[in-house]
């Protein structure tokens, strides 16, 4: 294993002179090949190396440059290189960058990726780079997994909260907090219940999606309903299904003076958006 420190390119050259033993071993057992000063140059014309390089001579005012430190671990007939790339002030080595490279391999590069620890190609770096974290929920997490269906009222325990999920002062039903149940999750959305409790019907539940931290749409999937200015004493009775693959099926049993009349089913579908859209 051989450890070296390089400073950003006016001195690569030192910094190649450094390596001349190390070479002379590779020569020996490679007629071809790219090493560690060849992969130090693809790195440094990096577009997202010039920048950090550019800052680090701003804000050091010339004091702190991009170095490496490169360690060689000699494979088969060629070299594999551990590439640790970052500030190299005159004070400490700090690593911004971890990159791996084998002498065979001379056109490719592989950067660690941090959260999942593993070695990944500089494409898939930059995209996971461009892709937004996802925000820490402000909601409990989700009691059950998909598939699911209504579930017994006394299980059903609605957790008080403050108005931090947008949006969720409309669901308040004039209460000075936000009652909600954490039901379920599909893939990005946050699937939860909020009763609906106000004025006439005391038992009406509303899935909403939430992502972001913002509610995107509602549904009625459960509850009973009745028209109190009549005598006829029809009801209408609700609940749903959710399954895997998000399709929302709620199930309404109309009944008059306690017969049933009809039963029907509303399909609903779950989009990656949170949007909730009703099937034909």
């Amino acid at each position: 294993m051989y450890k070296i420190l390089w400073a950003l390119l006016p001195l690569l050259f030192i910094g190649c002179k450094k390596e001349e033993s190390v070479k002379k071993e590779e020569i020996k057992v490679v007629d071809k090949g790219c090493f560690s000063p060849h992969f130090m140059k693809k790195i440094l014309d990096l577009e997202e190396m010039k920048s950090q390089a550019k800052f680090l001579e701003s804000e050091t005012k010339g004091k702190g440059r991009i170095g490496f430190l490169v360690d060689s671990t000699k494979v088969n007939n060629g070299w594999d290189y551990s590439i640790s790339v970052g500030y190299n002030g005159p004070d400490r080595f700090e690593t911004y960058h971890l990159f791996h490279a084998s002498s065979d391999q001379c056109n490719t590069l592989t950067i660690l990726d941090p959260p999942s620890g593993e070695y990944i190609s500089l494409e898939e770096w930059r995209k996971s780079k461009n892709t937004p974290a996802p925000m820490e929920s402000l909601l409990k997490t989700g009691l059950y997994s998909l598939p699911i269906e209504s579930l017994p009222q006394v299980d059903v325990k609605f957790i008080e909260t403050d108005f931090a999920v947008e949006g969720s002062e409309k669901y308040s039903c004039g209460e000075p907090v936000f009652r909600y149940f954490p039901l379920a999750r599909y893939k990005d959305v946050e699937l939860i219940l909020v009763p609906m409790d106000c004025g006439d019907f005391d038992y009406r539940y509303y899935l909403l999606t939430v992502m972001n931290n913002s509610i995107v749409d509602e549904a009625y999937v459960e509850g009973i309903w009745f028209d109190p200015g009549k005598d006829d004493k029809k009801e209408e009775f609700s609940s749903y299904e959710i399954n895997k693959a998000g399709e929302i099926t709620v199930t309404t049993d109309h009944k008059i003076d306690g017969n049933r009349q009809k039963i029907a089913k509303t399909h609903y579908q779950i989009m990656d958006d949170g949007k909730i859209v009703q099937k034909k």
